[in-house]
Parts: C-alpha cells; structure tokens; sequence
C-alpha cells in the first residue's frame, strides 16, 4: 500500500522556516522525492531538488484543485476564553470540520478581553496543523478581535446566534438557505439581552443547541458540526 504524500501548506510555492526544518531533520526527505504544497485551494506536487533545515527548493510537476474543501463557507466568531488551552481546542476541531475564518470578539460578559500578539501566531499555527492534517485546499483565517457592534457589522452571509434563550428554533432541525454562514456562541457568561437585541436588528437568527448548559468551546464545536454537515 503507497503511503499519502506529505502536504504542506505554502504560500504559492514557499515554505515557512519550519517547515523547511520538519522536511529536512524529522521527516528526513531527499531530492526527487515528491510532496504536496496547498496553496490558495490548490494541490501542487512539488518534487524536492534542494533540501536543508534552512531552505527547500524544488519544481511544481502537476496541479489540481483541492478536493476536499468543503461547499459552504463559515465564518465562526469565538469569544475570547478564560481557561488556558480551550480556545485551542475549539480552533483546532472546528479547522478540522471545514471552517473557512475564525472572528474572536469580546462582549459584555466576557472575562478575557485581550488576544496577544504571540497566542494569535500560535492559533494561526495551531489552525495551519490541524488543516494538513483534515487534507484540506485553505489554512482558516484568523481576523482581528472585534467588540459585539463591530463584529456584528463585519460579519458575512446568515448570522447564526447560539442563545441559550431561545427555545422554539433549533440548529440542526431544518435546512438553512445559502451557502455563507457565520456562527456566533457567547462568552462564559452568556449574551446580554442588550447584544441579542442588537443581533437580532442586524437580521442574526437566534438558535438553541438543546435544553442543556453548554461551554462555550462546547457549543463552537458542535454549532459548526451541524452546520457543516450538509456542506460536506
């Protein structure tokens, strides 16, 4: 049975500082050997001529449009989270699931309020891993934290609002129209009645996930899954 061939996500047909020394040192290729570059939703095999921790060079063989992207594109704005290594864990799932950009945004009730500049590089890479890992054609973006205004102004397609006050329509029951999303699930201590006001006037739909208390990490992750899944 031949083994997939290492993927590497590039910037066209450049490779970032680790990477160059994860071909190199730990997965130890050569010249000729042939790897996969994902650039832009496309999958270019790119055989090896040069090959040092510092630099990889090499020649583009073949060209194809990524496979496994998925048909819709959502956008899934996460709260800024207090417990250490949770937002990780959303970031790196919700990757893996098909979601096309992250929009950390901070509310009334939020408890953490700043994303550094070195935790929003370790998402990007944390998001960078988790995509070559699903296969996927794109790396999701990471944008800029917003407060609740602007995220709601900034947001694109249907705004889908998690809200644990809503009781009549639940996500996942029925078939949404279009093919641009954007997920909203609240901070630890939940949207205000203010923000869902202000949701709502933007045209965002309120949803439930069901009758029980949820996480915030909890309910990004499965919010997405069940958007995901007839887009697959």
């Amino acid at each position: 049975m031949v083994s997939p061939r290492h993927r590497f996500f590039a910037l066209g047909e450049r490779l970032a500082p680790d990477q160059c020394r994860q071909i190199a040192t730990v997965l130890r290729l050569v010249p000729g050997e042939i790897v996969t570059l994902v650039s832009d939703g496309e999958d270019l095999d790119y055989r090896l001529e040069r090959v040092s921790p510092a630099e990889i060079a090499g020649k583009v063989v073949a060209r194809r449009p990524s496979a496994n992207e998925p048909r819709a594109a959502v956008t899934l704005a996460l709260p800024l989270l207090r417990r250490h290594g949770h937002d990780e864990e959303v970031i790196e799932a919700v990757t893996q699931l098909g979601i096309s950009s992250i929009a950390p945004f901070t509310s009334e009730r939020s408890v953490a309020r700043e994303l550094s500049v070195a935790k929003r590089e370790r998402w990007a890479r944390i998001a960078r891993e988790a995509a070559e890992t699903a296969r996927r054609g794109r790396v999701p973006t990471i944008e800029v934290v917003r407060d609740w205004p602007t995220l709601l102004a900034a947001l694109p397609g249907t705004i889908l609002v998690a809200w644990e006050g809503e009781h009549t329509r639940a996500l996942g029951s029925a078939p949404l129209p279009g093919t641009v999303f954007s997920i909203v699930v609240g901070p630890e201590g939940g949207l205000s009645d203010a923000e869902v006001a202000l949701a709502r006037a933007a045209n965002a739909i309120t949803l439930t996930l069901g009758p029980r208390n949820l996480r915030s990490e909890t309910a990004a992750i499965a919010a997405v899954a069940l958007v995901m899944a007839p887009h697959r």
